[in-house]
């Protein structure tokens, strides 16, 4: 890697220095729809999930890299026997984050907005592309069913991006090569995890609506980071 690059995406405090977020995991409504949207170098694991987020990333680094917001549906895959996530849409709010993210097979686009709001003791995000509402979510603190064996795995991690490497293509959902994506923490990290439960909203024009029931309250967290991360490529 290149000084630049070094510079720009593994500074020594870390790209991530702070941010908020919401989190909820899924278990998927639709197999076929979810096998379909999974890439063929990738495999379903025994045990799919769906992980969906909104974060609003308070402290960034280094300049011109400045506070932004995003949201992301990644599903669980296998790679080379390898356990991880496959991102399949990630939209954010500002130019930069994009193409940066972009360039590690990421699939970004800028959306109109992305807001992150507490209500009381709810949490809000939400999501508006082409002035229409792409996603919603709601979470409110307090688990009010009991969790599968695999819910409370997740659930009791206290970090907000769980175990596992991002698989990605680049160029983004084309390839042909394969990207291996860790979050590397270089300074350490302090979590504030809250867990709850999250009620989804999807705009059915969004290729992945048929994952989740928008009827249902996933498990899920709100989560306050405050440390160092950075995004490294595996080779």
């Amino acid at each position: 890697m290149s000084i630049l690059n070094h510079l720009l995406y593994e500074p020594d405090g870390g790209q991530f220095r702070e941010y908020i977020g919401i989190n909820a995991f899924i278990e998927p409504a639709d197999h076929d729809l979810y096998r379909k949207l999974l890439p063929q170098p990738f495999d379903v694991p025994l045990q799919p999930v769906i992980a969906v987020f909104a974060a609003d990333y308070l402290k960034m680094a280094p300049w011109p890299l400045s506070r932004y917001q995003e949201w992301a549906v990644l599903l669980k895959c296998t790679w080379k026997e390898n356990e991880g996530w496959h991102c399949i849409t990630m939209p954010v709010t500002r130019w930069i984050p994009m193409f940066g993210g972009r360039q590690l097979g990421f699939p970004k686009y800028i959306v109109d907005s992305i807001t992150l709001e507490k209500h009381g003791q709810s949490w809000l995000a939400r999501s508006i592309f082409k002035r229409d509402e792409q996603l919603q979510l709601q979470f409110q603190p307090g688990l009010t069913r009991s969790l599968s064996d695999r819910e409370n795995e997740l659930i009791s991690d206290e970090v907000f991006f769980k175990k596992g490497d991002a698989f990605q293509l680049f160029h983004p959902t084309q390839g042909p090569v394969i990207k291996r994506i860790h979050l590397d923490y270089v300074v350490p990290a302090h979590w504030s995890p809250e867990p709850g439960m999250v009620q989804i909203r999807v705009n059915q024009a969004e290729p992945w609506a048929g994952l989740v029931q928008d009827s249902d309250a996933y498990p899920g967290s709100f989560n306050h980071f405050i440390g160092g991360v950075n995004l490294v490529e595996v080779q």
